[in-house]
């Protein structure tokens, strides 16, 4: 049997523990790729690290060239300042569109330096390169909801751990709501492009508590559906599940819709299954007194000796066994 109840948090309710409820506002943008159905020419780009094994600071402007091992040519995409024994990490990019700059990890001489700081002075790179050929898409109303999907769980995470370091750290369980999401996106439905952003500004509403608190609540309300002594409710092992119904920012106050689980069986203390009930019945008798009571799907009777035909008068004969079953 499943029951459902309304628990408060801070609330003046019948029902209610303590916790806290607290709001942030997030905001983040993303790039993503449309369903791509074409391919064309880009520029490759990375990021390498310059190495400046000299005594001297080395200045390398923008469009510096540098030369892979396999004479892939890239250029330094800003002016980096290379110091003394150091290194400097710069962004670049290929000199030739084409997949043939979607190149590995490599070193790379920088060949406008002369010859005798080309191995002193050079670049490394410990990713691939990258965007040699770019997939062209149309922008689609799909692509667009499954990135607001995306980013909108992302900002969630985010402000899920904003909130949780605003609260006690005994409340373990939580709920949101996130409210007024805005969304801006870079490009328009049906144009054709490589990727494009999408900006996101949300109100994350987070309810704190504590689950011991929820767990004794509900399964207090759960007992309380046997009908009398004859049914005992035993509690699911799996925890209630909990839903934010409402909350009210100003009071600081919310209200939970809590689910839990329970299997209500006979209870084998009950005045129906005392021994007195059976005495000098028989089989059938048995049988059917049995069977007409809630939550009893089958019965087996064993007399001895076999001549038994009733159940005897005496308590210590008499053996009553519930067995519960699936």
């Amino acid at each position: 049997m499943d029951i459902t109840t309304t628990i408060g948090v801070n609330a003046d309710s019948a029902r209610t523990i303590a916790g806290s409820v607290v709001t942030t506002t997030v905001s983040g943008t993303n790039t993503y790729f449309p369903t791509g159905n074409k391919e064309e020419p880009g520029l490759a780009v990375g990021t390498v690290t310059i190495h400046n094994e000299t005594s001297l600071d080395q200045p390398l402007i923008a469009t510096t060239r540098l030369l892979s091992s396999d004479d892939v040519l890239f250029r330094i995409k800003d002016r980096v300042l290379v110091p003394a024994g150091g290194t400097v990490k710069a962004n670049v990019y290929a000199d030739q569109e084409g997949s043939g700059s979607d190149i590995g990890p490599t070193k790379f001489t920088i060949p406008g330096l002369h010859d005798a700081k080309q191995s002193v002075i050079y670049a490394t790179s410990d990713t691939a390169m990258s965007g040699g050929i770019r997939k062209i898409g149309s922008v689609s109303q799909d692509d667009v909801e499954k990135a607001k999907k995306m980013l909108a769980e992302e900002l969630k995470e985010d402000a899920k751990a904003s909130l949780a370091a605003k609260v006690d750290s005994n409340l373990l369980l939580s709920v949101y709501d996130v409210s007024d999401p805005t969304y801006t996106v870079g490009a328009t439905i049906g144009e054709e492009v490589s990727e494009f952003t999408l900006s996101a500004n949300m109100t994350v509403v987070g309810v704190f508590f504590s689950p011991d608190d929820v767990q004794t609540l509900a399964s207090d309300v759960l007992m309380s559906r046997a009908i009398d002594d004859a049914e005992y409710i035993e509690p699911s092992d799996a925890a209630p599940v909990v839903t934010l119904g409402s909350y009210d920012l100003e009071r600081q106050e919310a209200e939970l819709d809590v689910t839990y689980t329970g299997r209500a069986t006979i209870n084998p203390e009950s005045k129906q299954l005392s021994k007195i009930a059976f005495y000098g019945k028989t089989k059938d008798e048995v049988r059917r007194y049995l069977l007409s009571l809630d939550h009893v799907y089958g019965v087996d009777v064993h007399l001895r000796p076999a001549w038994t035909q009733t159940i005897p008068h005496v308590a210590d004969h008499v053996d009553i066994v519930v067995k519960q079953v699936e």
